[in-house]
């Protein structure tokens, strides 16, 4: 009679809690490296075949992304289940963890000082994710004022290419993918996409010349992403028109690079089921244009 209560106990325990992920084994092949990838010690290069844990499972995706190294911020590999017809992007950049801007207020936001100013743009080994456009009106700078002829300037490398875009000046910064990231081409203005750029450096620029450009003291390069250039990387992954599984990005995106709590804030949403709910639809929206 102990052990049929013992059975008992454990079942009810198990029936309320969730189990671990399996380490059911799935035959991946590789089908696109960029850069270098290196998984348990192996360099995977095209046509590898791989076993690994099912990615598609959360858990699975978080343990196993140890098991990764990459030869830089930007390398990446797509994965093929041939058997499932899905395919995995597995990239450096799902190794980061996010940072919003931690601004209570929705739509215009203010900066009230060189401290609130600083904390915002310095999300030490983080990336900041937007999930939508910011205006910010800085109203108490002094050390990091700009404002006169005196111009925020972001400056970053795309395609072998120094960037210098305008981002902000009688003490208003845009960050928008219009000031940030739609540079200017022979051709004429290209959209960049955020998620594509590594190591933004904000500079002042006292004049229109680049001998102008004066470096901020105490801030480091670091990155901006905007939550729909994340979904459109993914998004545009292809193989054989085998893409990426919806929920497989939903929980690389939740929590790594945005939290319910701040699409709660920034979208106005009352709960946290809400908020899971807003951005599963969301990706669905973004992978329907594809």
């Amino acid at each position: 009679m102990r052990h049929f209560r013992i059975v008992i106990a454990l079942f009810l325990f198990l029936g309320h809690h969730v189990l671990p992920a399996t380490c059911a084994e799935v035959n991946y092949e590789v089908v696109l490296v960029r850069g270098q990838v290196i998984y348990k010690g192996v360099e995977l290069k095209r046509g590898v075949k791989i076993e690994i844990p099912d990615l598609d499972i959360a858990a699975n995706m978080k343990l196993e992304i140890q098991n990764f190294s990459f030869g830089s911020a930007s390398d990446e590999v797509q994965l093929l289940d041939k058997a499932r017809r899905k395919i995995v992007l597995v990239s450096a950049r799902i190794t980061k963890q996010g940072r919003d801007l931690m601004l209570a207020t929705r739509g215009i936001k203010f900066i009230k000082s060189d401290f609130e100013f600083k904390r915002a743009f310095s999300p030490g080994s983080k990336v900041i994710t937007l999930i939508s456009e910011d205006t910010l009106i800085c109203l108490g700078l002094e050390k990091y004022r700009f404002s006169g002829d005196k111009l925020l300037i972001a400056r970053y490398n795309y395609q072998g290419n120094e960037i210098n875009q305008t981002i902000g000046r009688n003490d208003t910064l845009l960050l928008t993918r219009k000031q940030l990231f739609e540079i200017e081409t022979p051709e004429g203005p290209e959209k960049v996409n955020s998620f594509e750029v590594e190591n933004i450096q904000f500079l002042f620029m006292a004049d229109s010349s680049t001998n102008g450009i004066i470096e901020i003291e105490g801030f480091k390069p670091f990155s901006i992403y905007f939550l729909d250039d994340i979904l459109q990387y993914f998004a545009a992954v292809e193989y054989n028109n085998i893409r990426p599984d919806e929920e497989v990005v939903y929980h690389s995106i939740l929590p790594n690079f945005v939290s319910e709590k701040q699409i709660q804030r920034e979208i106005g949403i009352y709960s946290e089921n809400e908020a899971r709910e807003w951005l599963r639809k969301r990706i669905h929206t973004i992978f329907s244009q594809y």
